[in-house]
């Protein structure tokens, strides 16, 4: 699936929500997110026995800036649409799987993660809300898988692939005090992917012009098509700032 396909289906969502062109409410944030990769990435022919597959984790170890992610939410009574473009770049290594004939094991997944969800508010009491969403995932990924040389000579094996998942989850949103915000979000889905599921939590302190936002996102992906094999999280936390127009 090409962007500009992920980009018209995302805009049909959009339209199909009561009263998008009307006056509302929006809110914009450019988060920082300090990312891990944990799980198993592999590239190349498994049945041509040509695969080189890792198994990476050690998140204390391998978590960095990983990652940047703007997030968009627009909302109007009880409908909300929101999305968000994730550009993800984890790495990590492992202990060679051949013992000394390798020195060692690195893999990396980059690449860019767009999602956009409708929402309807199924609960609300003081100043809490629960809705819930229905929308896509797309990916355009990278995986690399390398074995550093030991006494045979290093190998390095990479593979690209865009595709998209539907997604269904709640969101839970409640202001805990005049300053104080706290967020849950969850989904699943499937398509391109065999399953994924995301989750989040998120904490921000309001200004007079948005708010500063924290928290911690987890997106698990299991991916196995064409010579690219992901089964893995890319998580972490993130920061960034809110801004309401």
């Amino acid at each position: 699936m090409k962007p500009a396909t992920v980009v018209a289906a995302l805009v049909a969502i959009f339209s199909m929500v009561p009263g998008f062109a009307q006056e509302t409410e929006w809110r914009i944030a450019p988060y920082a997110w300090i990312a891990g990769l944990d799980g198993t990435v592999g590239v190349g022919d498994r049945n041509g026995g040509d695969r080189l597959d890792g198994n990476f984790g050690q998140l204390s170890s391998n978590m960095e800036l990983g990652g940047a992610m703007l997030y968009a939410d627009w909302r109007r009574g009880r409908w909300s649409v929101f999305g968000d473009w994730t550009y993800v770049k984890v790495e990590s290594n492992a202990s060679s799987p051949l013992g000394l004939l390798y020195g060692g094991l690195d893999g990396e997944v980059k690449g860019h993660v767009v999602q956009g969800a409708a929402g309807y508010e199924i609960h609300s009491e003081g100043g809490s809300r629960v809705d819930a969403l229905a929308g896509i995932r797309f990916y355009d990924l990278d995986g690399t898988v390398a074995l550093q040389p030991g006494l045979l000579a290093g190998r390095r094996a990479s593979q690209r692939k865009s595709w998209a998942d539907g997604v269904a989850g709640l969101r839970w949103q409640a202001r805990l005090s005049d300053h104080w915000d706290l967020g849950l979000y969850g989904d699943v889905g499937k398509g391109g992917s065999d399953f994924t599921w995301q989750a989040f939590a998120s904490i921000g302190y309001r200004f007079s012009w948005g708010s500063i936002v924290g928290g911690w996102r987890h997106l698990y992906v299991d991916y196995d098509e064409d010579n690219l094999r992901i089964d893995a999280a890319i998580t972490g936390p993130f920061l960034g700032a809110m801004f309401r127009f």
